[in-house]
């Protein structure tokens, strides 16, 4: 600025074509100037071992260009506006101020949105759900900072443009219980979107369900009012945040192993042979490479019905992908039927006995 006003006295004022060519022709240059220590410095900072420098130069490129293109317009609606008053009470100084604020804000946002998208705060992280667990966490941090950064921002050009900032302030005190009354729903959606984030009962890409709701599926987006779950059936459910704080959500996602729990009955004719066939599954399931033993399984003797004596499966498979656990089950349940039936044994089924009276 104190350049181009250095370059101005030099020609007359009321030349404002002459001024509008040596604004242009500054302009350009500083433009060029620009290009050329951005490529110099990103090829210095490409050699470095960290990323900052790189998200740094990122986050600073289009604002300065935003900024020099505005000032030129600035400089060159300057002395049009001087002779032709078309802007009443013209201030280049306040404009050029709003523009560095402005600039400075766009840059922070930048920033902190390039650090996301590189995950650079994950670089000494190992494990995969505390990645996770951190990108989730600093997802919520960039919104809040989002907001702080364009609450302040706002508040700064207002008062530079005459708008008192105490009285607004302090209308948002007194208006802030009404609004909050008013928009009671939503800021209920908002604070359940904050537990959302910071409990972390699911993720986006996880599945929940919950016994309290129909809600059952994918979590494909959390945001600040709503959480979207995409169903088995591919339709959307649009759920909003503060249902989460009153209700039982189950994590599918995050279980260990999944279960086996079978109940076979065998007939009542076969039943000396249940000792053998429960050693024999037991066995099955102790050897099965696909069955978890630090979870020891239970083969047992269960009960007697109407119509079979019944012994208990309950294992848990290594796995907890769905298809390759029903991969699992139907294998064992496969080798369950045969060891049944090399014992010269049946599996039951429901069946009624009637007893004849036949008199003479």
């Amino acid at each position: 600025n104190i350049i181009m006003i250095d370059f101005l006295s030099l020609i007359n004022q009321n030349d404002i074509y002459s001024h509008s060519l040596l604004v242009l022709l500054l302009g350009f240059f500083l433009l060029f100037i620009k290009k050329y220590l951005i490529r110099i410095l990103s090829g210095i900072s490409s050699k470095t071992q960290t990323q900052i420098d790189d998200v740094i130069l990122f986050s600073l490129d289009r604002p300065i260009t935003f900024l020099i293109f505005l000032l030129i317009f600035i400089h060159l609606l300057e002395p049009i506006n001087y002779q032709y008053q078309i802007i009443e009470h013209y201030d280049a100084n306040s404009f050029i101020y709003s523009l560095l604020i402005i600039s400075l804000a766009w840059s922070i946002i930048r920033f902190l949105n390039e650090y996301y998208r590189k995950e650079l705060f994950l670089s000494s992280v190992t494990d995969n759900e505390d990645k996770a667990n951190l990108s989730q966490t600093y997802e919520i941090f960039i919104r809040i900072i989002k907001v702080i950064v364009f609450i302040i921002t706002s508040l700064i050009l207002m008062q530079e443009f005459g708008l008192s900032v105490s009285g607004l302030l302090a209308f948002g005190g007194v208006g802030g219980l009404v609004v909050g009354l008013a928009a009671k729903d939503l800021l209920s959606n908002l604070f359940g979107g904050l537990m959302i984030y910071f409990d972390r009962p699911f993720r986006e890409g996880e599945f929940i369900k919950s016994p309290d709701r129909n809600i059952e599926g994918i979590v494909e987006s959390i945001g600040w009012r709503l959480t979207v779950v995409r169903t088995f059936s591919k339709n959307v459910l649009y759920i909003p945040n503060s249902v989460f704080s009153n209700i039982v959500v189950e994590n599918a996602t995050r279980m260990t192993n999944r279960r086996i729990n079978e109940v076979i009955g065998i007939k009542y004719s076969d039943f000396s042979n249940m000792p053998k066939i429960v050693d024999a599954v037991r066995e099955l399931l102790n050897l099965h490479q696909d069955i978890d033993h630090s979870i020891e399984p239970v083969v047992y003797f269960n009960r007697f019905e109407s119509s079979s004596c019944d012994f208990i499966v309950y294992a848990f498979t290594n796995t907890k992908e769905w298809r390759e656990f029903l991969r699992v089950k139907e294998d064992i349940l496969y080798k369950i039927s045969e060891i049944i039936d090399k014992n010269g044994s049946s599996i039951a089924f429901p069946t009624t006995t009637i007893d004849l009276d036949q008199k003479p």
